[in-house]
């Protein structure tokens, strides 16, 4: 009998070997070609285990949650955890904000940090400024503090409060794949990235609705913010006078956003609406340009591409010169639009209407040749506008709601690769809608026109000075007297205009270098140039008290 039972254990031993074994197999080969992808590998490549992150926080109820399931969708499966200090129950807001972007959390249990081993985990991550907590054996490893505000605390009931830390986790979470070398992977959340969660696609629809069917006309704008009161240069002028007066009449936009020197150029257009401004720049590049509008109002667009065949006769082309396309400007590899595709991107007044201006910032990054430039115009806060007014539709669709505040919008175009905003003009827009200005009683606002160029490696953080300057030959066409770059170099022709590193690039590694004679040499071209530190006059000076003081009596420290 002894027999007997020893040939049944080694028959079972041998099964669950099988067993083991097959499991093993089906699971390394379920998994690999996931991160073969995210790393952009072959499917034939070997590719380590995604990384295991434990996402820490003090109840393991909202943000912890919210993060474990943003690390899953990123990297296609389970290796995100999460816990607390103590087991709470599932917060249901943080529940309900997470499907809205197709983010499923509602099975996910709470639980305490002592059912865990840290050593299991390749990252550790505390979301709620609770590292002094952190029990020492957490720390050992890779060990970051994320300091995110509680939306329970700032407001129980306020889905936008969660929507706005779901949304930090998004970035913070992508930031920290790349750390960990999960490289090319991005949440590809369509909400957030492309444009097509549901609250994203709640503001889309909205903006559809009041730009397509409420708005007939440019006097059915309710504030002035999305008109444009500069003057307009005699050609731009004549050029609108060229213009179809239906595509006139649905006309909404904030400034002027035709640059200089457009003559062969390929120019896309983002928000492109009826068409106006693209008809006006099909004249200014020529025949032998183009010009793309893109938007995503079938009202719109219907206008737009109803007067392709009529503007080109108008012009004189034997062709048309404009096409126009309907999707979203921040996802334009989605309508085909490649890589270093186009000579000048630009936008009147429609980026503050993006739930992700972000993705725009990249993409217009993305689409433009290098030496190109972004030159649009929109509308900007003096603070961030709160939530409860960011999500007022009447606000959003005049171009207020979703204003950026100055100083984020510098952030997000460096961090999209434009390295120095240059501002070329501004105004107040005063709202004249005395019930709109009850509500945003505090806020101003202003219409302004920037120019981001795409150097890559070209500029610097600050402007520094390696002893350049430039002498403008006044041949661009409408300003043979004088050259405004942006509203602090105006450059008259003829003269000597000393210009930091970085101004130099804008002109000389860009559509401009024809019209500038040039002074010195940049490091980055003949490695030899001499540098005199940061350039005066470009908003930083040296920061040590004792320059001031030259001469005075030194002192030990």
């Amino acid at each position: 009998r002894l027999d007997i039972y020893m040939a049944l254990f080694t028959c079972l031993a041998t099964l669950l070997a099988c067993v083991s074994a097959r499991l093993a197999i089906e699971g390394r080969v379920e998994r690999q070609p996931i991160f073969r992808r995210l790393r952009g590998g072959s499917e034939e490549a070997d590719a380590p285990p995604p990384p295991r992150v434990m996402f820490v926080c003090r109840a393991n109820s909202c943000r912890s949650q919210m993060a474990h399931g943003l690390f899953n969708k990123l990297t296609d499966g389970s290796s995100g955890a999460s816990c607390g200090f103590r087991a709470s129950e599932l917060n249901p807001h943080a529940v309900a904000v997470m499907a809205e972007i197709g983010i499923d959390i509602s099975e996910h249990t709470s639980n305490a940090i002592a059912e865990y081993d840290p050593s299991a985990f390749d990252a550790i991550i505390c979301v709620c400024g609770c590292a002094a907590e952190v029990p020492g054996e957490w720390k050992v490893g890779h060990f970051e503090d994320w300091s995110l505000d509680d939306p329970p605390e700032l407001d129980p009931g306020d889905r936008s409060v969660y929507r706005r830390v779901r949304d930090e986790l998004k970035e913070r979470i992508e930031a920290l794949a790349k750390r960990l070398h999960v490289a090319g992977c991005g949440l590809g959340l369509g909400p957030l990235r492309g444009g097509q969660a549901a609250a994203a696609g709640g503001v889309r629809d909205e903006v559809k609705e009041y730009y397509g069917k409420v708005l007939q006309k440019s006097a059915d704008l309710q504030t002035n913010a999305c008109c444009t009161a500069v003057e307009l240069p005699q050609e731009v002028k004549a050029a609108i006078g060229k213009v179809h007066p239906e595509v006139v009449s649905k006309y909404y936009g904030c400034g002027l956003c035709v640059p200089e020197a457009l003559s062969g150029l390929s120019v896309l257009d983002l928000g492109c609406g009826s068409g106006r401004d693209c008809y006006v720049l099909a004249q200014l590049v020529g025949e032998s340009g183009s010009v793309v509008g893109v938007d995503m109002t079938d009202e719109q667009l219907s206008t737009a591409r109803q007067h392709v065949a009529w503007h080109a006769d108008a012009f004189g082309y034997a062709r048309p010169n404009t096409d126009f396309k309907q999707g979203y400007i921040e996802d334009l590899k989605g309508i085909g639009l490649g890589d270093e595709t186009f000579d000048v991107v630009v936008s009147n007044c429609v980026v503050n209407l993006s739930p992700d201006k972000a993705a725009v910032l990249r993409e217009a990054f993305r689409v433009l040749k290098a030496g190109g430039e972004m030159y649009f115009s929109d509308v900007y806060a003096d603070r961030r506008v709160p939530p409860h007014l960011r999500d007022d539709p009447l606000l959003y669709g005049e171009c207020l709601g979703g204003a950026l505040y100055w100083n984020d919008f510098l952030a997000l175009a460096k961090a999209a690769g434009f390295a120095d905003p240059r501002l070329v003009e501004d105004a107040p827009i005063t709202v004249a809608n005395p019930a709109l200005e009850e509500k945003l009683r505090g806020i101003r606002f202003y219409s302004a026109t920037y120019r981001l160029f795409k150097l890559p490696g070209r500029l610097e953080a600050d402007c520094e000075d390696y002893g350049q300057a430039v002498v403008y030959k006044g041949t661009l066409p409408g300003r043979a007297a004088a050259f405004d770059l942006d509203s602090h170099h105006h450059i008259e022709a003829g003269k000597v205009f000393p210009v930091c590193g970085n101004t130099y690039h804008m002109l000389a590694s860009t559509r401009f270098r024809q019209h500038f004679e040039y002074v010195g040499a940049h490091p980055h071209e003949a490695g030899k140039s001499a540098h005199f530190g940061i350039f005066d006059g470009c908003g930083k000076s040296l920061p040590f008290a004792s320059a001031s003081a030259a001469g005075a009596g030194g002192q030990c420290c």
